[in-house]
């Protein structure tokens, strides 16, 4: 099956930085077009640690777990799923390459990962000093959130040189059904 391109797809994976700050409201199609590129990544590359976070392993296993999986199924990938309903959820694909997610709602989760990618789902849900403790050991970091409201990102990071912004809205994301984009 063929990947179907989005404008959000095409523009994330234009990003060259080691940093990608991925603004998007509902529908904008940031996560989906996130995870695309990280099953990619995975798929093609051996031996790479890729970790998901979140604030709540709860939420995610309704939302960014659900899609990743659900992605898996389209694309019938011939890959390990664990843990998705209950304990630690990760992909291990047969490169020895893996995606692991993990919910950061006990302390201390993540401090001393070394890792090629780090994906912080919804940042703007995690504190800083947390964000730092994760990242400072990943080749590459990718922070989504909604634009509610400014947050650590805006200060701490977007305005670092290692830093790629980039804005979506639902207009980004060709697919979104007719009744959300009404909704929107």
């Amino acid at each position: 099956m063929k990947i179907k391109t989005t404008t959000a797809l095409k523009k994330i994976s234009s990003l060259k930085k080691r940093i990608w700050g991925i603004q998007g409201g509902q529908g904008a199609g940031k996560t989906y077009a996130i995870l695309l590129i990280l099953l990619n990544f995975a798929l093609g590359n051996s031996a790479k640690e890729i970790y998901i976070v979140s604030a709540e392993l709860s939420k995610m296993r309704d939302t960014v777990i659900k899609d990743c999986v659900s992605i898996i199924k389209e694309f019938a990938m011939d890959v390990k799923v664990t843990g998705i309903v209950s304990g630690t959820p990760r992909i291990d694909f047969e490169n020895g390459s893996f995606i692991r997610f993990i919910g950061l709602d006990k302390e201390d989760v993540g401090k001393g990962l070394r890792s090629d990618v780090v994906f912080v789902n919804e940042a703007n849900k995690t504190n800083f000093e947390t964000y730092r403790e994760l990242t400072s050991r990943a080749k590459r970091v990718i922070i989504d959130f909604n634009p509610n409201s400014k947050f650590w990102f805006h200060k701490e990071v977007q305005t670092r040189k290692d830093c790629e912004f980039l804005k979506l809205t639902y207009l980004d994301n060709e697919f979104l059904s007719k009744e959300e984009v009404y909704e929107i």
